[in-house]
């Protein structure tokens, strides 16, 4: 997981000047390129798999072919959905290569490229099969591509294409994962992610992962950097190293209470200092709030020995209930000018689960006020996702629908000067005034101008 890619307001990258990390690029930059050129490698395997897979009818059956017919369509749709969310208008590229003096595409808009990622989606569901039947959440599930579909939805519905007519269809598909009996809240927030560490799959709540396996010192080399890079500060490989570069905001601390359990996780509120030939975890005082770490994935738990210092199994959450939850109340507020019984319901189970309270009981103290106008839910919903979904690589992509990335980064900017200690300043301050119009999408790659004379580059790049 590169953090570059989702610089937001709950996070800053200690130390960080310069570079990726210090949210310095331009469209040289070789991450730049590597990523969009991985998406598009992935587009470009769903195409050929989707362009030659009736040639396997005869040999396997055509409920096999159906089911890998869905997952090519879902996933060529999903690359391009990223690539979309990253870049902007994109070349929407829907078969493969056929011969190398093909004239390059130009970059469609981005409607037209929506309009594709929608129709591979819904042409891929009914070909899907349930989460129960696989048992695991490596592969797409119907409830899986349905839960991506409501996140196109209210792409759509927000910034830059403000279709307001898909927030109804957000709330349908949104629906269709809460009404399938597939999935259900953990009852226990932190051990989504001790799951995740311990390469244990819970396909109640984590309705699509990204897998790793191993530590890298095999044959097979699947391993993940989750915890190592983005995780708890500590110096020793047996206990589990972490780099102490994502560090938690003020702004995300303060948004939970005290009694809010996802604080604590999500936030770690100690580190490992050495102490000889050994770590002792040592918490942070209560006003050490910019030092603090990254807590969602502790190595501590890891199983399979010895450890690794960069690389583990750690798996990654591409989409879980509890925002399928927080999706479709916000949709269903918006389409009805105000929340249901059905959106507080919606809200009130991850906020219950939150604070260790059982998910389907009201709960006066906890659950959010009643009576909300649509602005005030609205509010409270972005600060539920923020509290809920931290660190999982979504903040930037809701900031940018919601119109207000660019505001608030520039508001941390101010803050952090402000707040800050010193010895962090400097770099938090660079990363998010770095923050400007031309950053909710990233430049074109100067690879993929250099051999396409047919593509543009993205304002103020």
């Amino acid at each position: 997981m590169s953090y570059f890619m989702v610089f937001s307001d709950e996070f800053f990258i200690k130390g960080a000047t310069s570079g990726i990390n210090g949210n310095l690029f331009d469209a040289s930059s070789l991450e730049i390129g590597r990523q969009w050129e991985a998406l598009y490698t992935g587009v470009e395997r769903a195409n050929m798999l989707l362009d030659h897979i009736d040639n396997a009818i005869g040999s396997v059956s055509q409920e096999k072919i159906n089911e890998v017919r869905g997952q090519a369509l879902f996933m060529r749709a999903y690359y391009h959905f990223l690539l979309a969310d990253q870049y902007g208008p994109i070349p929407l590229k829907l078969s493969s290569a056929k011969t190398p003096e093909e004239d390059p595409l130009p970059r469609s808009p981005l409607a037209e490229v929506y309009t594709q990622i929608v129709k591979d989606m819904k042409d891929a569901i009914p070909l899907l099969r349930k989460a129960s039947e696989y048992g695991f959440n490596g592969k797409v599930s119907t409830t899986a591509a349905q839960g991506i579909l409501t996140r196109v939805f209210l792409s759509m519905a927000g910034s830059p294409l403000k279709d307001e007519a898909r927030y109804a269809d957000a709330a349908l598909y949104a629906d269709s994962v809460m009404q399938s009996g597939e999935h259900s809240l953990n009852p226990d927030f932190k051990q989504i992610y001790i799951n995740h560490v311990r390469e244990v799959y819970d396909i109640k709540e984590c309705l699509w992962e990204v897998e790793f396996g191993g530590n890298n010192q095999g044959t097979i080399r699947e391993g993940g950097s989750i915890g190592s890079y983005n995780g708890i500060y500590c110096t020793n490989i047996d206990t589990g190293w972490g780099a102490d570069l994502v560090h938690a905001t003020a702004k995300l601390y303060n948004a939970y209470e005290a009694q809010d359990l996802r604080r604590d996780w999500s936030i770690a509120p100690f580190r490992f200092v050495a102490s000889g030939n050994t770590v002792v975890r040592t918490n942070w005082s209560a006003n050490e709030i910019y030092e603090r770490n990254n807590g969602k994935w502790r190595r501590e738990y890891e199983n399979l020995l010895p450890r690794n210092k960069d690389f583990n199994g750690t798996n990654w959450p591409l989409l879980r209930y509890a925002d399928v939850l927080l999706m479709f109340a916000e949709a269903d507020n918006y389409i009805n000018n105000g929340p249901t019984a059905r959106a507080y319901e919606a809200l009130n189970q991850v906020r219950r689960r939150g604070y260790g309270k059982p998910v389907s009981a009201a709960d006066p103290v906890v659950d959010a006020p009643a009576g909300m106008p649509q602005a005030d839910f609205q509010e409270f919903i972005m600060n539920e996702r923020l509290r809920e979904l931290a660190f999982e690589g979504l903040r930037k992509h809701d900031l940018i629908r919601w119109g207000i990335y660019i505001s608030t980064m520039q508001q941390q900017a101010a803050t952090y000067d402000a707040t800050m200690p010193t010895a962090l300043k400097a770099a938090a301050t660079g990363q998010a005034r770095r923050i400007t119009s031309r950053s909710v999408v990233f430049p074109i790659p100067h690879s993929e101008l250099n051999v396409n004379h047919n593509a543009t580059q993205n304002p103020g790049w």
